[in-house]
């Protein structure tokens, strides 16, 4: 048990001595050779003294090519320099901050000589190229891009996704920049770039939408009808990837043919009168502004802002929104409504209707049937109420007048329009006989005690008919 004790004793001693000694080897080693993966100049020094690192940088060739690769495929030659050789001074300098048998394995790239101008010109002139090389590369690479589907004669069609051959540029050229001061030819690994998650959400957004438009209905409302529009009449063929557009021509024919149909602005509309059920035709003159008209390719560009708009639901129901007029709830087909104002210039009375019953009958003054002062015929509306107002115009001989009245409602946007009328004398008022000598501009004249009733029963756009 003894000699077996000693035994150990002994061979505990030699291995300490072996590691005591190993360790000041590996410390004496360390403090005169270069640590791993030390490179001078591009070159691999590490491991080696002083003096093997300087043969090895003076035998080594002194060209430096500038060559950049991309995937093993040449992507830029810069012009070649030459670096001189350290020398042993340098290197004795340089070992002395990088020695060492344990030290870290990240690459330690020292520059020494006339090295720095290379790494100058890396960093300038060759990186410049390189970007511009990397950016030709991608022009004329395959981008990736997720399966795109789109709209051929009314079908909705797949178009595979691809990988692609284009690659991240800011990503290679950072890898570039890691290589640069290495003094070595640059060889830049790179994946091929990927769809990224917005353009596969973009693909996937663009198939809903096309198969939303197909079957979006709108429910096109319009001089009180409405009108059913069909997605699928509209859509036309789109490109892979990208969302259909609307045939704006054939909106616009539809639109057209409605506007012609049904439209009630400068249109000759027949009527029948409520004061004594005859029928009658009024003009189609622009003096005649009553009802709407369309404006065909504002209405046509905002209904296909719609068809194309996702968070437009199917049957939603769309009103004109682009016309010119008033009174958007008629149409050619259907009665004005019984709330009106009826004005006979023959017998000069005016009738004041609201749903149908008879509120006034009141005789009045107007201009003249012919000349520069006639009263306008046709349907018209009541475009807004004023009370009081003060009227401005000329007279026959040119001069001007300012004539005050409690209410005024003007018909036409030239200055006709009904008012109570102070300075007439009362006898002209239903007395059509009197009208060569007593006449308004072409206004309608009420007696100043019944145009309160007129004002009372009338609103703005209510339809106005004058006939003879």
């Amino acid at each position: 048990m003894a000699k077996k004790k000693r035994g150990l004793k002994w061979a505990l001693l030699g291995l300490g001595i072996l590691i005591i000694g190993g360790g000041i080897f590996a410390w004496q080693y360390g403090q005169t050779h270069f640590a791993p993966h030390t490179t001078i100049d591009g070159q691999s020094v590490g491991g080696l003294t002083a003096t093997a690192a300087t043969q090895k940088l003076a035998a080594k060739s002194s060209q430096i090519t500038n060559r950049v690769y991309l995937n093993g495929k040449l992507l830029v030659s810069g012009k070649t320099q030459t670096v001189k050789p350290a020398t042993q001074a340098q290197v004795k300098k340089a070992l002395a901050s990088h020695h060492g048998l344990f030290a870290s394995n990240k690459h330690s790239a020292i520059a020494l000589s006339n090295s720095k101008q290379v790494q100058t010109y890396r960093q300038t002139t060759l990186l410049k190229k390189v970007k511009q090389a990397l950016t030709a590369y991608n022009q004329k690479a395959t981008a990736a891009h997720p399966t795109y589907y789109y709209l051929k004669n009314g079908q909705i069609q797949k178009q595979a996704s691809t990988k692609g051959t284009q690659v991240d540029v800011q990503k290679a050229l950072a890898k570039y920049k890691t290589q640069a001061n290495r003094l070595k030819t640059v060889k830049i690994t790179m994946g091929y770039q990927t769809p990224t998650k917005a353009e596969t959400a973009a693909a996937a957004k663009v198939k809903s939408t096309l198969e939303q438009g197909l079957k979006k209905t709108l429910i096109y409302h319009v001089g009180g009808k409405d009108y059913t529009l069909k997605g699928s009449d509209y859509l036309v063929n789109s490109t892979p990837g990208k969302t259909a557009t609307i045939d704006l021509t054939a909106l616009k024919a539809k639109l057209t043919k409605i506007n012609n149909s049904d439209s009630t602005q400068g249109q000759a509309m027949s009527i029948k009168l409520l004061n004594s059920g005859k029928t009658i035709t009024t003009n189609n003159t622009t003096a005649s502004n009553y009802g709407w008209s369309l404006n065909v390719s504002a209405e046509a560009q905002m209904l296909a802002n719609k068809f194309t708009n996702p968070n437009v639901q199917s049957n939603t129901k769309v009103t004109m929104q682009n016309y010119s007029g008033q009174n958007i709830s008629y149409n050619r087909n259907s009665s004005i409504g019984s709330t009106r104002v009826e004005i006979n210039l023959s017998t000069l009375h005016e009738y004041i209707y609201v749903d149908g019953k008879l509120k006034a009958n009141i005789p009045v003054m107007s201009g003249t049937l012919s000349g520069s002062d006639k009263t306008p015929t046709g349907l018209f509306h009541i475009l807004y109420k004023q009370s009081p107002s003060v009227l401005r115009g000329k007279n026959d001989n040119g001069s001007k007048y300012a004539s005050k009245v409690s209410y005024w409602e003007p018909l036409t946007e030239d200055g006709v329009g009904m008012h109570d009328s102070s300075w007439q004398p009362s006898k002209v008022y239903g007395n059509p006989s009197y009208r060569s000598t007593y006449h308004s501009h072409g206004c309608l004249n009420n007696p100043p005690s019944k145009m309160k009733l007129v004002w009372k029963y009338t609103s703005t756009t209510e339809p106005v008919i004058i006939y003879k």
